[in-house]
């Protein structure tokens, strides 16, 4: 075979593998598989002291493809800086070949209904803690949503030919 021929090939080749990765890239879908949310009222108060609460605690499941959640119903504190947390664990790792993730995300709206977010996505299995700063000047009520979903990426046959 003559290095030219040789060559073409391999661009081809190649060329047709960049056409097909692309395609099932753009034929990937990011699906819901399992989602909870949450949430509460926060009263903020003149003359009551601020600080650091935590708000409620998470946890995904792989294997189960579960999401479980559990939170305080409501907490007061005072205006000025507070910190909300919640606490999130992922119990297991994905199995092989899949494209599993957890996404936490705690959002605290002030009495203005202004939103303060922390988020956190994970593939593997950990732990750790949101946390959120708020600082309202005036009392009022606010209140707080901690979201916990498990995302799969799957391969859409119906995306890559809709395209």
């Amino acid at each position: 075979m003559s290095g030219k021929l040789s060559c073409s090939i391999i661009l081809v080749l190649g060329f047709a593998g960049l056409l097909l990765a692309h395609g099932i890239a753009c034929a990937e879908e990011d699906v819901i598989v399992n989602t909870t949310t949450s949430s509460g009222k926060i009263i903020f108060q003149e003359n009551t002291s601020h600080g650091v609460h935590t708000l409620a605690r998470a946890s995904a499941d792989f294997g189960t493809d579960m999401v479980f959640s559990n939170s305080i119903s409501s907490i007061e504190t005072g205006t000025g800086r507070s910190v909300f947390t919640a606490t999130w664990r992922n119990n297991q790792k994905n199995e092989f070949g899949s494209a599993k993730t957890a996404v936490f995300t705690l959002t605290v709206w002030d009495p203005t209904g202004l939103p303060h977010t922390a988020a956190r996505e994970t593939g593997r299995v950990n732990s750790g803690t949101l946390s959120v700063s708020c600082f309202p000047l005036e009392p009022g009520e606010g209140r707080f949503e901690f979201t916990s979903t498990i995302r799969e990426k799957r391969l859409s046959l119906s995306a890559m030919f809709d395209r």
